[in-house]
Order: C-alpha cells, then structure tokens, then sequence
C-alpha cells in the first residue's frame, strides 16, 4: 500500500501571507558582498559557502516535507535560493500554483529565520507567468536558471515578462547565458572539481 503524503497548512510555522495566501518575499541588495559568493548545488556536497537549489526535485522534497531540517541545513551556508520546485509546460494551473506557493513558503520561513533566501524566477507556460512573479517585491535580488536547449525563445519571454514585473535590482543567473538582464552575475550550473 502506497504511503500517502498530507501538506497541513496548519503545520506550517506562522507566517505573515497576503489575502491570497501566499508570503511577499524579497532580499535586499545590501544582504551581502553577491561577487564573492561561491556557489554550489544543493545536496552535492563541497566546500563553497552557498548553495542554489536548482536541481532535481526529488533533492528538494524533504525541504518541504521536513522543514526544521531542512532549515538547519541552510543555516550553515552564507546564502541560500529558494527551491526551483518544477513546473513544466504542461502542468495544469492548480498544480503550477502549488510549486510556486511552496516555493514562496520556504523563501519566507528561510528569511524569517535569518538566512539570506534569494526568490528563485520559476516559470511554466505563459499562462502561468502572472503567478510566477508576482509575490516578489519589486527591487528585490532574483536567482534564476538558463535555459534548456531547445527552450530558449519560450525562456527569454518569460524572462523579460519578469523582469518588466519585477524590476530586480540583481539577478543571479545560473547555467547558460542569455542576455536580457540589466544587473547580472552569472554562474556555474555545476562547479568543476
């Protein structure tokens, strides 16, 4: 018999959401010194003092499901992203706006807790960008991945959609380039060894 998994809004540590649900989250441009960073994915071990979180989501679920843990481990690193729970082109919107509050949720449990969280810039199809974006504050630090090859055209709308939105004072762009930023720092998907 399959374990079956309840999320019980109620287990949640308080905290502050709009009238919709979900938490305004946002990193001030002045949290850190963003260029001396050194980053690696998360749950790959190492030695660099930060960690991104795009990466498969299977290595991202006990983050959700096992928070308080998940929260002692991001208090070791010196900034941390929010998770980049995926949502792909064909997610119905339900689904899609489930990732992106859980997303949103742990960006906010994370800050409220003292650890330097950048929202992550997560996005499926077009009919879901207006819910990507809109929970972070104008101004605020973003982190976002490249795009796939074959998505690129798709990924750059995306992008200046968001950016049109969100006006991020940094965006901290990892894996393949793409010029559409203004206030860029890229990064390695991967760090070599």
């Amino acid at each position: 018999m399959a374990q079956q998994y309840r999320y019980n809004v109620r287990s949640f540590p308080k905290l502050d959401v709009n009238r919709t649900g979900y938490p305004e989250v946002y990193c001030d441009p002045e949290s850190c010194d963003w260029e001396k960073l050194q980053w690696d994915r998360f749950g790959s071990g190492g030695k660099a003092t930060s960690r991104h979180c795009f990466v498969d989501d299977w290595r991202l679920e006990h983050l959700w499901r096992r928070k308080e843990q998940g929260l002692m481990k991001m208090m070791c690193c010196e900034a941390v992203t929010s998770p980049d729970f995926t949502i792909d082109l064909d997610f119905p919107h339900p689904l899609a706006q489930y990732q992106v509050w859980r997303s949103l949720m742990l960006c906010r449990y994370w800050q409220d807790n003292g650890i330097i969280t950048i929202p992550v810039l997560q996005w499926g199809a077009a009919s879901t960008w207006h819910l990507c974006g809109r929970h972070i504050q104008q101004g605020s630090v973003v982190a976002v991945r490249g795009p796939q090859k074959g998505t690129e055209g798709e990924w750059l709308r995306a992008a200046l959609y968001m950016l049109r939105m969100i006006k991020p004072s940094l965006v901290l762009h990892f894996g393949r380039k793409m010029d559409c930023w203004d206030n860029v720092l890229y990064f390695p998907l991967r760090t070599t060894k």
